[in-house]
């Protein structure tokens, strides 16, 4: 996500407007792959709740879309729960991922599971074995 034109098309948008844009990394795996196509809602940081996937502009100006650990500081941390420094700025909430022919929405209620995957993820790390299970099907 970090074609320039993309990122000022997203920033141009009205609040609560929508706009595809296509994922990059693997900081999300298994929610999200590269290449899939996220539906970004503009938006800001009053309208994020904890377990939301926000995208927002790290301190490097790259666009990340990463979990809500925490609002009020905002806190973003991956699908394992590393958490990301203080972002700089907050462009919207994913609300769907496409992948090929599958498109999963992401309702507000989602967050209620979402949230939930890095204290899950953190948990299956340390069971013997599954690391290095989990970095192959990652890596495939």
């Amino acid at each position: 996500m970090a074609d320039p034109r993309l990122e000022a098309l997203l920033r141009a948008l009205p609040a609560g407007q929508r706009m595809w844009l296509r994922a990059g990394g693997r900081s999300l795996w298994p929610l999200v792959l590269d290449g899939d196509q996220l539906q970004v809602e503009r938006g800001d940081e009053a309208g994020l709740q904890r377990g939301d996937l926000a995208l927002v502009v790290n301190p490097a100006g790259q666009l990340v879309a990463h979990l809500v650990e925490r609002t009020a500081p905002l806190v973003t941390v991956s699908s394992v729960g590393v958490v990301d420094p203080p972002s700089k700025e907050v462009l919207g909430r994913v609300v769907a991922v496409r992948r090929g022919a599958l498109r999963l929405t992401l309702p507000r209620g989602a967050h209620l599971v979402l949230r939930q995957v890095p204290a899950v993820s953190r948990a299956l790390k340390r069971v013997p074995g599954l690391r290095a299970l989990v970095r192959h099907l990652r890596d495939r």
